[in-house]
């Protein structure tokens, strides 16, 4: 792979993907592995550009999503995993999640300062949210990505010249991916995460329990649920501790 429509077709193949180098505890695939060059910097340089020229064109999605990894999904994909949440795209649909402390009170100022402003550069989000000092940033850093992996926020456009100037606009996801709000729709959190649990075995093989819960940050009972249905469904088989394709079990 050397070209950004093959970039898009793989990840097309693959449904999600790392964006950049793997990690050893997760069998995703990971991009680089599958570029066409024995060079780090030419692999950097060519991703660097990719990621963000095709996600803008929303040629497919990229984002801090699997265990806070930048990560690519395929459009068809994104519907599957923005079902799993089971939120109807409701201007309110973050409350629940503030209270339940699953997003800081600097990720709801964020939800609510684009939900009136719409898609704002980090730097004069951060301003204008009057985060000045150090640790307010690497306390917005944290939000953003929680955001992201909640899929409540998105990137939009890189802006910016320079590792100084070099940064993101974001937007809700629900104003930047309505299509995907809106495909979301016809299938139940249920059925998205059995879905989604079935891709990941058609990609590894198999998998255990704890590598599916910190890869999707689901709870063990929720995993338990999308296993027994995938099981009854035939999808998958146990063996050995793990999570397996009923053709290699």
């Amino acid at each position: 792979m050397k070209t950004a429509e093959a970039l898009v077709r793989m990840v097309d193949e693959f449904g999600f993907c790392f964006a950049f180098t793997g990690e050893s505890a997760y069998p995703i695939p990971a991009a680089f592995d599958h570029l066409d060059t024995r060079s780090d910097g030419r692999k950097w340089e060519w991703m660097w550009g990719w990621k963000d020229e095709l996600a803008e064109k929303k040629r497919l999605y990229y984002g801090k999503l699997l265990v806070k990894k930048p990560t690519f999904v395929s459009m068809k994909m994104l519907p599957i995993f923005y079902a799993t949440f089971g939120r109807g795209g409701d201007a309110d649909d973050h409350l629940e999640d503030v209270r339940a402390g699953r997003l800081s009170e600097i990720a709801r100022r964020i939800i609510e300062f684009l939900a009136v402003n719409g898609e704002t550069q980090t730097k004069r989000m951060r301003s204008a949210l009057g985060i000045t000092s150090q640790d307010g940033r690497a306390d917005y850093s944290k939000a953003i990505e929680e955001l992201q992996r909640l899929m409540y926020v998105a990137r939009v456009r890189a802006v910016g010249e320079g590792r100084e100037d070099y940064n993101y606009t974001y937007d809700l996801f629900v104003h930047r991916y309505p299509e995907t709000v809106r495909a979301a729709e016809r299938a139940s959190s249920a059925d998205a995460m059995t879905t989604l649990l079935a891709h990941l075995l058609a990609l590894s093989g198999g998998v255990t329990e704890r590598q599916v819960t910190k890869l999707f940050d689901w709870s063990e009972d929720r995993l338990a649920h999308a296993a027994r249905r995938l099981e009854m469904k035939k999808g998958l088989v146990r063996a050995d501790g793990l999570l397996v394709l009923p053709t290699l079990g």
